[in-house]
């Protein structure tokens, strides 16, 4: 079995570097694509059976990348679905399946997938010119949030709008893009949440939800503690996310994002991938989430996924969120608490996730 990763970032890294003994005996190859040099995965590149191939995006590169696997994976989704098209399926397979990425590519056409499917969301809507705006702060009021529809992450693309002056301000400066975006009302939520698991033979399989902490709109925490979550918020979550693994029917990694907000949750986002805010799994759980991606993708089996200690995980954010920042919260945890700091081959350069430091229960 030949197993190629679209990406050579951390996630990839991760990927391959949890490759555990059994899974291991599985794979002949790992072939990983990524269009820059000096990226996390350059880490791997002297390991038995682990190839980067470097290039662009384009559709030459990943046919013939494409002829060496038998199973494609991807640590990122802002992929032009047209090549992926292009990949002969009776040969290669790509997982998670690209008919559910190509619906969450776009967060407009997300949210109206998720509302079609009777899956909990905020209010939103299209933006097709000015009039849109306006009628849409007639009904909820200011905030709003302005998102970009395509290829954002991490809080880019997400313009909170507060007031008139803001408004018009961002109208200016965007109005020649204005249908590039789409807008929701704010939601002052009580808590940020996520779930992470898979669906493999018609099975469910997921983590517990954990509690999330952002810093301007970046993620900087999560933490896992049996008390954290109240027990009617958990089922709830746990129920929405099995729903929406009957739908996204597909092997690999589903974590989806959770507003709580007055005793109710709403889907905020969803990644068809490995994800930031379960990278406490790596140390806090029978398996990583990464371990469990290969799983599901491979057809292997699958144990319960468990939390076996309680923990936190910061991110190292170059100019946001510094490893000395988290040392400095760490003197006064650790006597509870041992500490594992990941690097991840990056540059601090500019507001960037160059590492993450979990924390786990003594």
């Amino acid at each position: 079995m030949n197993i190629g990763v679209l990406g050579g970032g951390q996630l990839a890294y991760m990927i391959c570097e949890n490759i555990t003994k059994t899974i291991f005996n599985c794979i002949e190859n790992i072939y990983i694509f990524s269009d820059k040099k000096g990226v996390p995965c350059d880490l791997l590149k002297n390991i038995d059976k682990i190839t980067l191939i470097y290039g662009d995006y384009n559709l030459e590169n990943l046919l013939k990348f494409s002829e060496k696997c038998d199973i494609i994976t991807y640590e990122f989704e802002a992929i032009d679905i047209d090549l992926l098209k292009n990949i002969n399926k009776t040969e290669t397979q790509i997982y998670p399946d690209i008919k559910y990425l190509e619906i969450i590519q776009d967060k407009f056409v997300q949210k109206e997938f998720l509302k079609n499917n009777n899956l909990n969301v905020g209010p939103y809507s299209v933006i097709n010119n000015t009039d849109d705006i306006y009628k849409f702060i007639e009904n909820y009021n200011y905030p709003i949030i302005i998102k970009a529809r395509c290829g954002s992450f991490d809080g880019r693309g997400n313009i909170v709008i507060k007031n008139e002056i803001e408004l018009n301000e961002w109208i200016v400066d965007n109005k020649d893009l204005i249908e590039n975006y789409y807008m929701e009302a704010y939601i002052n939520f009580d808590n940020e949440l996520s779930i992470c698991g898979c669906k493999n033979k018609s099975v469910i399989n997921y983590y517990e939800p954990v509690k999330n902490i952002h810093k301007k709109s970046i993620l900087i925490k999560t933490e896992y503690n049996i008390d954290t979550i109240k027990v009617n918020i958990k089922l709830k979550v746990k129920n929405l996310y099995e729903k929406l693994l009957d739908i996204f029917d597909t092997k690999g990694v589903i974590c989806c994002e959770f507003f709580e907000y007055n005793n109710e949750i709403y889907i905020n986002e969803i990644a068809l991938r490995v994800h930031n805010t379960y990278h406490i799994t790596l140390d806090c759980c029978n398996i990583s989430q990464f371990e469990l991606h290969l799983r599901s993708i491979l057809d292997l089996e699958i144990p319960q996924l468990s939390f076996i200690k309680n923990g936190y995980m910061y991110n190292i954010i170059s100019n946001l969120h510094t490893k000395e920042d988290i040392l400095d919260k760490y003197e006064e945890l650790k006597e509870k608490y041992a500490m594992k700091i990941k690097m991840y081959n990056k540059e601090a350069i500019g507001v960037r996730k160059i590492g993450h430091i979990n924390l786990i229960e003594i």
